[in-house]
């Protein structure tokens, strides 16, 4: 009984994202951003593990547990030119309804000049932000199962125009602690405008909704954690290149989509207080990397340590030769 509902569930959930999925242009792009150091050393995806780390449930909400209680996160991730990110989570127990998690999200992308139609400065400048505040909680379905769900208030404001959205994740996570053997299934984004930049104009702003199953193991006998997580299950042919399918064969042009939405991760856990990740997002790599100059486009890496009552993530993620994206999380257990 119990495995046909979650079979059902999963089911469900899948052919809701496939549903509402129809679509290529998108807005609000904070909603793309893994802003904790952990998923973005593991390639910008979470991994579906119940640990004391809470920046896990942000954004896979069924990774919240007990342990999360009372946890403090702040995250900043230092981006490119004069754009930045970050967040601010906090999460509490209520009795008998379980463990929540608050998240308050903000991008801030920079000063912007006005210019005249013929190229000259005007003297002043405007800004471009978006804004999210979330709601998260996980039931447990079974010993090693969880099911969880955000619930999101989006704001983006650039120069004059406004928008308002509402939006929602829904994720299932098991994790077997003994075998050290962890699944999860995703679905991000489900929502709606509820005010657009131009209400003028026959268009209505879309969430980028993205449909993500992960897996990850632990070697019995080393302490090295592989995951690997296939995304955008609602949308086949990712691909922003200009290179179309009469430029490819079949069989390239098919492969090229299939490992496309692929990513490999890796964690070293030395112990408790010290690990190691990587990260390779093949998407990344293939549609940002220069073609003369590739390097390290699409890998990235992070470390974890705690230091005294304090656990610090730090990733490092290569999106371009000219630049890389840093990020840092602090975690803080608040007293009881």
């Amino acid at each position: 009984k119990f495995m046909t509902r979650s079979k059902l569930l999963i089911i469900f959930i899948l052919q809701v994202s496939i549903c509402i999925s129809q679509q290529n242009l998108t807005s609000y792009s904070i909603l793309n951003n893994n802003c904790t150091s952990r998923n973005s050393s593991l390639g910008g995806y979470p991994i579906g593990v119940f640990d004391s780390d809470a920046s896990l449930s942000i954004f896979l909400p069924s990774n919240l547990n007990n342990d999360h209680n009372r946890q403090l996160v702040i995250n900043y991730n230092n981006h490119f030119a004069d754009s930045d990110f970050g967040m601010v989570n906090y999460n509490f127990k209520i009795k008998d309804k379980g463990v929540f998690s608050t998240t308050l999200f903000y991008n801030n992308y920079g000063k912007f000049d006005y210019y005249d139609a013929s190229g000259v400065n005007l003297g002043n400048s405007f800004s471009a932000n978006d804004w999210v505040f979330q709601i998260g909680h996980s039931k447990d379905l079974h010993e090693n199962l969880k099911i969880g769900v955000n619930l999101k208030f989006i704001s983006s404001v650039y120069e004059q125009y406004k928008s308002y959205a509402i939006g929602s994740d829904f994720s299932l996570t098991f994790f077997n602690n003994q075998k050290q053997f962890g699944a999860y299934l995703l679905v991000s984004n489900i929502g709606t405008t509820v005010k657009d930049y131009n209400e003028s104009l026959n268009y209505k702003s879309k969430l980028p909704l993205n449909s993500i199953i992960g897996l990850n193991t632990k070697l019995k006998h080393a302490p090295i954690r592989f995951h690997v997580c296939y995304h955008h299950l609602n949308n086949w042919n990712i691909s922003q290149s200009t290179n179309s399918s009469e430029d490819l064969s079949s069989f390239r042009q098919l492969s090229s989509n299939f490992f496309n939405h692929l990513v490999f991760a890796s964690e070293l856990l030395f112990s408790d207080n010290f690990n190691i990740r990587f990260g390779y997002d093949i998407f990344s790599r293939k549609e940002l990397q220069p073609q003369s100059r590739p390097g390290t486009t699409g890998l990235s890496w992070g470390v974890g340590f705690k230091v005294k009552k304090l656990k610090i993530n730090y990733s490092n993620s290569k999106y371009h030769f000219a630049g890389t994206s840093n990020n840092i999380t602090i975690i803080k257990q608040l007293k009881t």
